[in-house]
């Protein structure tokens, strides 16, 4: 379980695709833990610095922020990371009609979190990759 504290914060560079085409520039989404209590964490989000809302999630998730319980273990890699290279275990599953894909390091840190959908543009595909962090990884 990752070690995340009220003030600890995540930050991971999203990539939007369309059928393997870029759709916009990378970006960064913060996810900043204002309260961790009993097992709840209180979240905000931001993107590129503009507030997205906030969100509530359990310490038992990925990065105390994706929830894996509908996944299952496919697998493990040795992955490179803006960290350097890790050991991460491979979780799939389809989520809310979504083809997840998620990349769990030790303590239980997401390293990389993968969705993708049918859309009318083809496959669309979110790919988030941990880029920064005020916690030791």
């Amino acid at each position: 379980m990752v070690d995340v504290t009220a003030g600890a914060w995540l930050a991971y560079q999203l990539t939007v695709t369309d059928s393997g085409k870029l759709k916009s520039e990378p970006m960064v989404e913060k996810y900043s833990f204002d309260s961790v209590e009993d097992g709840k964490c209180k979240v905000t989000v931001e993107r590129n610095g503009q507030p997205l809302g906030t969100m509530e999630t359990l310490v038992t998730y990925g990065s105390a922020l994706f929830d894996f319980s509908k996944l299952t273990k496919k697998g493990s890699d040795n992955i490179n990371t803006a960290f350097g290279h890790f050991y991460a275990n491979i979780y799939e599953g389809v989520v809310d009609g979504k083809s997840v894909r998620m990349y769990l390091g030790k303590d239980d840190i997401v390293f990389r979190y993968i969705t993708t959908e049918r859309s009318e543009a083809g496959l669309h595909s979110e790919t988030r990759e941990l880029c920064l962090a005020s916690i030791k990884i």
